[in-house]
């Protein structure tokens, strides 16, 4: 993965190992069967748990490994490089634990960590709506209106969900102030459980990534305390900004596994061109085609690097507020560019295999279509894109972004 970084002993055991597990567990056969049902991986998922490879950086007195960003990296990039589709949806399996693990209260943590930890149960995190989509800084339509002394209700539709449909706990966005001024400053965030009043449908039809299920979640007169906003009372209306420093952190992962699905479609790509024969030489022997395939391995280097240094600045902006820009704008820029990679070292594989480039047995059409999604989720790339202007071309030029 980081060749020519300085990895430790630990992580170069760790990629290791996740590599060996991958290759045994996340199997093209498997990939294509889940997809086909359209069904979760459970079994997989929990196999990643009892592996400690999920709990990474889940601290250890919750059940985890303690580790950090760079070691999560490291098993979401070795474990998607061997097969994308299934490797990504285990790995979603966690969604929205870091919320919990970097603003949780201990009380949150205690509860529904080491649950996570062990794979007895699911997570999520809501912030889309079918009128705003990617848009966090409008007045929210999953309201949270305050009942009683420290009772809450939410009300309200999420959609785009992932774990929509076997979620157990959730951490959600709501406007809990309508008339804040800008609305992003009265938003909370409440860590949710499954219960009554939730209702989820799924969304069918999906162009890929058919083994995790999408959903839309509504909200009716949900109760919640005081105590289920995330990190405690006091985090009141900071919901937009533990989202952002969420959304730095899982934007860097979604990019990591973006550039591991780009290297295992270009290694799909090249081990065929240089077996191909096509008017007496191996196709790999055509110039036109060698350069294309030279253009996609100098970007997906350089897209390698470029995960390395970004998880760095966003570590350090966990404990360093001077560093959160930096993190922003390399975060967005890493995941605009890791997922743009994905889907065009995707379809040079496909092109590069013909005929059977679009037939499922040769797994990058599957990967193809998974690859898009990656360019959606997170935030569309329009999305990285005004945060990385803001940040280039500074607030004032780029206030209509």
């Amino acid at each position: 993965m980081f060749t020519g970084f300085e990895l430790t002993e630990e992580q170069r055991l760790l990629q290791d190992a996740v590599r060996e597990f991958a290759k045994k567990e996340f199997t093209p056969e498997r990939s294509r069967e889940y997809e086909e049902k359209g069904e979760f991986p459970w079994e997989l998922y929990r196999k990643m748990c009892q592996q400690g490879y999920l709990s990474v950086q889940i601290p250890e007195e919750y059940g985890g490994q303690g580790l950090g960003l760079m070691e999560e990296l490291i098993v979401i990039y070795e474990s998607v490089k061997v097969e994308p589709v299934l490797a990504y949806t285990v790995w979603c399996g966690i969604f929205g634990v870091d919320y919990l693990i970097n603003f949780g209260t201990h009380e949150q943590k205690a509860k529904w960590l080491p649950k996570i930890a062990k794979g007895e149960i699911v997570s999520t995190a809501m912030f889309t709506e079918p009128a705003g989509g990617s848009d966090l800084t409008r007045v929210l339509d999953t309201r949270a209106v305050k009942v009683g002394d420290k009772v809450w209700k939410i009300n309200g539709t999420k959609t785009f969900i992932t774990n929509g449909t076997i979620f157990d706990v959730a951490c959600v966005l709501t406007q809990t102030d309508p008339n804040a001024k800008p609305p992003y400053r009265g938003q909370t965030v409440f860590v949710v459980e499954r219960k009554p009043g939730i209702d989820t449908t799924l969304i069918k039809g999906k162009m890929g990534w058919h083994c995790s299920p999408t959903a839309e979640v509504s909200f009716s007169d949900v109760e919640v305390t005081d105590d289920d906003i995330l990190g405690g009372p006091a985090n009141l209306n900071r919901g937009f900004y533990q989202a952002i420093s969420f959304l730095d952190e899982s934007r860097v992962k979604v990019a990591c596994a973006a550039v591991a699905t780009a290297e295992a479609a270009l290694e799909k790509a090249i081990q065929y061109a240089k077996e191909r024969k096509a008017f007496g030489r191996v196709i790999a022997g055509f110039q036109g085609l060698a350069y294309q395939i030279v253009d996609v391995a100098t970007k997906v280097e350089l897209a390698k690097s470029m995960i390395f240094r970004t998880a760095k600045v966003v570590e350090r902006a966990r404990h360093d507020k001077a560093m959160m820009d930096e993190a922003v704008k390399l975060a967005s820029m890493l995941k605009w560019y890791g997922a743009k990679l994905a889907v065009e070292a995707c379809d040079l594989a496909v092109e590069v295999l013909g005929g059977y480039g679009y037939i499922a047995e040769y797994d990058v059409e599957r990967w193809f279509r998974f690859a898009k999604v990656l360019e959606i989720v997170e935030g569309t790339r329009e999305i990285q894109k005004n945060a990385i202007a803001r940040y280039v071309l500074g607030r004032e030029a780029a206030q209509y972004f």
